[in-house]
């Protein structure tokens, strides 16, 4: 088989400084030219895929990557490409499949890592190997954008569930206090033991309200162990304002068992509804914009 011509090589390569130079559409009407006579060219179709996924044409180019690896099914690249196409596109168990082959394939890849990383947590919603991969990623890599990105997003999750977790120890014991207060507000002991955490509630949600707001749209990842301390804790909490006021065990075992209850009810419906929640937004996805979260190749 003869070598390609220098004006093939040309194409692709022109092609290539396109790309890099965010001219997408003069750089997929070239390699769409080139591939006309060179249909088997499996580079330009990679390259083709990388055009198009900056272009923003991810259906298109799923079919170039596709092509490019039916042409080499070793190009790294090429399932990398296909796999960010789908994760764009939320078709997230086929970009987890095309990501774990292009690791397998390079397994210091830095973009690869982190792509499987962002479908790891996506799909499985586990955060531990979502780390794992990330981190393995900035090994390789430390100036990595899409990877320093995913670190920022772990950042906000972490923020998030442990603004989550006080909620939960404060927010359910707040509401049974603030409820036996208006029942006994008559200026006793008793309500003076259940103003001062009201207002300490109060103060706490106000706090973790902001902190919160701050981490964006992350997913919200708690275990049962975390929450069940928290919910201990915001009984613990409850029955010992109860008791302070009542000296009587078994009304302060009353609200603290109510307050966890609350609390593990809280819990249960926040870990539902983001069970239902879609996949985080494409700048936490994949680094940043879809044209500049992948490198050239």
């Amino acid at each position: 088989m003869e070598p390609p011509s220098a004006p093939v090589e040309d194409a692709v390569a022109r092609a290539r400084d396109l790309v890099l130079a965010k001219e997408f559409r003069p750089a997929v009407a070239l390699l769409r030219e080139h591939l006309r006579a060179h249909p088997d060219d499996g580079l330009a179709w990679r390259r083709l895929a990388g055009a198009l996924i900056g272009l923003g044409d991810q259906h298109a180019a799923i079919d170039a990557a596709g092509r490019a690896i039916d042409a080499d099914p070793g190009d790294t690249v090429a399932w990398r490409y296909r796999a960010l196409a789908r994760q764009l596109l939320g078709q997230h168990r086929a970009s987890y499949a095309d990501a774990r082959r292009a690791v397998e394939l390079a397994p210091d890849d830095p973009e690869g890592l982190n792509l499987l990383a962002v479908n790891v947590l996506t799909v499985d919603r586990d955060v531990a190997r979502f780390r794992t991969l990330y981190r393995r990623a900035l090994t390789v890599d430390p100036s990595n954008a899409p990877a320093r990105h995913s670190a920022g997003l772990d950042r906000r999750i972490r923020r998030r569930g442990a603004a989550t977790l006080v909620l939960l120890a404060v927010y359910p014991p707040w509401c049974v206090l603030f409820l036996r207060w208006l029942a006994v507000d008559d200026g006793s002991t008793d309500a003076g033991w259940m103003m001062w955490p009201t207002v300490a509630g109060v103060a706490v949600l106000i706090v973790c309200a902001a902190v919160g707001r701050t981490s964006g749209v992350v997913p919200l990842v708690l275990t049962w162990r975390a929450i069940i301390g928290a919910a201990g804790v915001g009984g613990a909490g409850a029955a010992g304002a109860v008791w302070g006021g009542t000296r009587t065990a078994t009304m302060a075992a009353a609200f603290g068992l109510t307050a966890v209850a609350v609390s593990l009810l809280f819990a249960l419906t926040f870990r539902l509804r983001h069970r239902r929640a879609g996949r985080p937004p494409e700048e936490n996805a994949v680094g940043g914009p879809a044209r500049e979260s992948a490198r050239v190749a």
